[in-house]
């Protein structure tokens, strides 16, 4: 039961990020113009919620395993390439395979990838520590 609360809890967390990082249009931009309506707004949110939270968390945790000795040889700069891979899958996964009615998402360029990302850790790590 405890696996399913967190489950909830970081897809719920993922997805308000992303909104109010689109709100503010902070390093991402989600273009939503047909949906006007808040409850179509929340479910579109939630399933970007869920798609960024299997990337973020299981592939990223499988690619941080494979990627060890480098980010070792590294020190573990690897680990940020990678944070800004799973943006960029995630925006190239919304836009071309995911969605086709109109949801896109826009990177702007890599330094404001890596502060998305280092932001989006950030705060899903206090907020999974509050909740």
């Amino acid at each position: 039961m405890k696996i399913i609360k967190n489950l909830i809890v970081n897809i719920v967390i993922c997805s308000v990020l992303l909104y109010v990082f689109n709100y503010y249009q902070l390093w991402i931009k989600i273009d939503l113009s047909w949906s006007s309506n808040l409850i179509g707004l929340v479910w579109i949110f939630l399933v970007l919620g869920f798609v960024f939270w299997v990337f973020n968390s299981p592939i990223k945790r499988i690619l941080k395993t494979l990627s060890c000795p480098i980010n070792f040889l590294t020190l573990w700069l690897m680990s940020l390439v990678i944070n800004v891979l799973v943006f960029y899958v995630f925006a190239y996964v919304v836009n071309n395979i995911l969605f086709q009615w109109e949801v896109t998402v826009h990177l702007w360029n890599i330094l404001q990838t890596v502060i998305l990302s280092f932001v989006m850790a950030v705060g899903i790590s206090i907020l999974n520590k509050i909740l």
